[in-house]
């Protein structure tokens, strides 16, 4: 009878808790841009969070999102004063500080998160609307004309596309000043912040960072995109 009574102990237990993890799982998912604005569409109210900087806000963000610092000392604060029940939407520039704010936010309880695949890059690859500043055609950084001329001459020209918050670009980044330095006037290496040179960014369709392109005699030959060891880099592009 004892033996009975615990199994039957065990099997509420377990049910209980079975329902109490059930309640507090939620739904946290990366989505592809098209998924996205549909899914925001169909929602009547939604929380839309813009963890860029504001900085990168003020040049041009979604409609209706707010600016939530992923790097700001408060972000878990504000965060945290948000209503958990609502679904909630994030996006950054390419969808690394976005992916990494949809963990924290499922943790803390968040019913349901979506995160922007590829961040506000493929936001754009796909043609879709942006307010405030990205409304305006004004052109920021480096012109297509002073790009060429980087790229061009005799010596092939590797180009680093990367952004300072960006993590594998600080990781890429010694290694391309070793391979430079080794290989000192059959290589040269230049690097191109996407955050200061938006429009250059934007007309080569650079989607994602870091990118590398190698030109020869002014024509890209090889696009690597993410992180690469240094053995695997020098192999990619037949130096020697």
């Amino acid at each position: 009878m004892k033996s009975l009574f615990s199994l039957l102990a065990l099997m509420v237990f377990m049910t209980a808790c079975q329902s109490n993890a059930a309640q507090n799982s939620g739904t946290a998912k990366t989505i592809v841009a098209g998924e996205y604005q549909k899914l925001m569409a169909q929602q009547t109210s939604l929380v839309l969070i813009d963890v860029r900087t504001p900085e990168e806000f003020a040049e041009g963000h979604l409609a209706n999102a707010v600016n939530i610092n992923f790097n700001g000392s408060d972000f878990k604060q504000k965060i945290g004063a948000l209503d958990k029940s609502k679904t909630t939407f994030v996006y950054c520039l390419s969808g690394g500080r976005s992916n990494s704010a949809m963990s924290q936010m499922s943790e803390m309880g968040f019913r349901e998160v979506f995160n922007l695949q590829g961040g506000i890059l493929q936001w754009k690859a796909n043609n879709l609307p942006l307010a405030g500043a990205a409304a305006n055609n004004t052109w920021k950084g480096i012109t297509k004309a002073d790009y060429e001329k980087l790229i061009s001459g005799k010596t092939p020209v590797l180009v680093d596309f990367n952004a300072k918050w960006c993590g594998p670009c600080k990781q890429l980044k010694p290694i391309l000043a070793e391979i430079e330095n080794e290989y000192a006037g059959k290589l040269k290496v230049v690097a191109i912040d996407i955050d200061e040179n938006k429009s250059l960014a934007e007309a080569l369709y650079v989607r994602n960072i870091p990118l590398l392109i190698y030109h020869e005699n002014g024509e890209p030959k090889i696009n690597q995109e993410g992180f690469i060891e240094k053995a695997d880099l020098i192999k990619l592009l037949h130096l020697h």
